[in-house]
């Protein structure tokens, strides 16, 4: 017979993978459970707002692949609603019945037009200016002249340069500024925005500016704690101003975080020890690795950060 001590290693390894398995299949389990009672508030909203058959395929097949945990936010809330109309009207743009059927659909959800704080350039209305930025050079003044689920229909005010990638902004008067980024759909259309950027803060000239990924770190949250997640957050540059900067993410960040990072502007010209808060986020509709959007300014810049950036962006600008 072996001594009993001899067993006991064995034993407890064994107790210790039952009870991480036990431990495992009640988390799998609740997790389970969370998806079913998901799916199942998306089928009783489905049926309380008259879903048509063919929408309510559309609206499965959209959650089952972007918000397969959360299936109902895509008729509760307003963003993931966006996100799946955009998609849904491009896939059918050639069928004026699902068009219509789209747009009744988003009133009876309620996310109709609004004149008070826009949400998305679906609450843009005939009538609007809009000033497009083209990433090529011009500025151009334009119209809002109607609005559907495909796009944003436009007039020219001045001039007759060519519609052009780049970013479109409007004001709402004691709302603020507004921007998204924007392409052309023939040559009286822009396309919705995949986000709506609240931009009165950041009124200085920006750049585009491209550079290789690198990593920032979150240095404290909203509510003024430090972060869980000591790794931080993997980001690109998309645009830059002396007085702030927008990101493409690999995650989201919440509105009021602090961000600590060195900045590469190229040509081993780097920004060391700089500090910004996130003031928006937004998603790409078309995803990627970094798929979110953070619109942040900086803060407690010293003087020969200031200068730095002030002569790098200036340079840009005339050169």
């Amino acid at each position: 017979m072996f001594p009993v001590h001899d067993l006991l290693p064995a034993l407890l390894l064994a107790a210790a993978v039952l009870a991480s398995l036990a431990t495992f299949m009640a988390l799998n389990g609740s997790e389970a459970r969370r998806r079913r009672v998901a799916w199942d508030r998306f089928r009783a909203l489905v049926r309380i707002r008259g879903v048509s058959a063919p929408l309510r395929d559309a609206l499965n097949t959209w959650a089952r692949v972007h918000c397969p945990a959360t299936p109902h936010l895509v008729l509760s809330r307003r963003q993931d609603f966006d996100r799946f109309a955009r998609s849904e009207a491009q896939r059918q743009r050639h069928d004026a019945h699902a068009q219509r059927a789209l747009a009744e659909l988003r009133g009876r959800l309620g996310f109709k037009a609004s004149s008070a704080r826009p949400r998305s350039s679906h609450d843009l209305a005939p009538g609007e200016r809009l000033t497009l930025r083209c990433d090529s050079g011009p500025t151009l003044d334009l119209r809002v002249t109607g609005v559907d689920e495909l796009g944003i229909e436009v007039a020219m005010l001045r001039g007759r340069a060519r519609l052009d990638r780049g970013w479109a902004s409007f004001s709402r008067e004691g709302e603020g500024s507004y921007r998204f980024r924007t392409e052309p759909d023939g040559q009286r259309f822009l396309t919705h925005g995949t986000f709506l950027i609240e931009d009165e803060r950041r009124r200085e000239p920006r750049i585009e500016l491209h550079r290789p990924p690198f990593w920032l770190a979150v240095e404290r949250l909203p509510d003024g704690q430090a972060p869980d997640d000591p790794e931080g957050v993997e980001v690109e540059v998309l645009d830059l101003s002396a007085s702030g900067v927008a990101f493409l993410s690999d995650r989201q960040v919440r509105r009021g975080s602090e961000l600590d990072f060195d900045l590469p502007l190229g040509d081993d010209l780097k920004i060391r020890g700089l500090k910004a808060q996130v003031l928006a986020h937004g998603y790409r509709q078309q995803g990627g690795r970094r798929p979110h959007f953070l619109h942040c300014r900086f803060l407690g810049l010293t003087e020969p950060q200031r200068k730095v950036l002030e002569s790098f962006v200036w340079a840009r600008l005339e050169g």
